[in-house]
């Protein structure tokens, strides 16, 4: 069995006597690797410092829409105006780069962006009070630096200088004090620390009406809710579907099949960019309450 001494170096034993390729027993320096064969490229890759690299030294990419981490949260010292970012990666919108975020970033909603952790988000203007924010990882391609970014826009957010990849990660709420609304965000999904009443009316139209959720503006999203309601006949129903749907006659998301008894369903249905759902009710003297859990998000994913 071969053992080392206290500089390192190898001790081999020797094979037995008359063995073929045997070996004399005794202390030998480690092996240097000679690197004069190698080239360029492969000396490269070996030295690259993590995989991220590595992947651009090969010309390995990530996959369209990919996105990992990147996870939101309220801030614990100051949950009223900061983010807290977890490590990520993804695709960035055009897929053309790779964007990861190799260390947590807290970010200020209510100062304008800056670089570097504990810094301003904002990409343009002042925060504003009861308005949807959404948060953006972005990245320049002459340094390679990855940070993050607040805008108003869910498509196109104003972009610091050198900056020009992009991909939205996620959606944050500032309510009508200008505090961020507090939420936990699991993968894709998101939920209100404490869920929203959106919908609350007593006689539901037995024609289309469209109904405003707490789910991030300008994006189409899935609302996660608590539908409610009673009818004061058995056998009606109430309808609810996205507006992307072709509106029929009611189908039942809720079936009230005893009169005037409140039923309720845990449901999911799409959103437009208008954060909006649509109902309807199959007979009058129908309510409908909805109370919004949260959302679930694509972010970038393949959409």
């Amino acid at each position: 069995m071969n053992t080392f001494d206290a500089n390192g170096a190898q001790k081999i034993a020797s094979t037995p006597s008359g063995a073929a390729g045997g070996v004399l027993a005794g202390t030998y320096p480690n092996p240097t690797f000679d690197t004069s064969t190698v080239t360029a490229f492969a000396l490269t890759l070996l030295n690259d410092a993590d995989a991220a690299t590595a992947r651009t030294t090969l010309g390995i990419a990530l996959p369209r829409g990919y996105i990992d981490g990147f996870t939101l949260a309220n801030n614990g010292a100051d949950a009223t105006n900061d983010i807290d970012i977890a490590v990520g990666a993804c695709r960035d919108s055009t897929n053309a780069a790779d964007i990861v975020l190799a260390a947590a970033l807290t970010k200020r909603l209510d100062a304008a962006w800056a670089v570097g952790t504990n810094q301003g988000g904002l990409d343009t203007g002042a925060e504003a009070s009861s308005t949807w924010y959404h948060v953006w990882a972005i990245k320049r391609s002459d340094t390679g630096v990855v940070d993050v970014l607040f805008s108003t826009s869910a498509t196109a957010p104003t972009m610091p200088a050198n900056y020009d990849f992009k991909q939205i990660i996620g959606s944050i709420y500032n309510d009508g004090s200008s505090v961020i609304r507090p939420f936990s965000q699991l993968g894709n999904e998101f939920l209100w620390k404490t869920p929203i009443t959106d919908v609350g009316v007593t006689n539901l139209s037995t024609s289309s009406v469209s109904y405003t959720l707490s789910t991030p503006l300008g994006r189409k999203t899935w609302a996660v809710f608590v539908a409610s309601g009673s009818n004061a006949a058995a056998g009606n129903v109430a309808y609810i579907r996205a507006l992307d749907q072709t509106d029929i006659a009611a189908i039942p998301t809720i079936r009230f099949v005893t009169a005037n008894t409140l039923v309720a369903t845990y449901s999911r249905t799409r959103t437009n960019t208008s954060s909006q759902i649509a109902a309807r009710a199959s007979a009058a003297s129908t309510s409908l309450n909805i109370y919004t859990r949260g959302w679930l998000d694509p972010r970038g994913e393949n959409v």
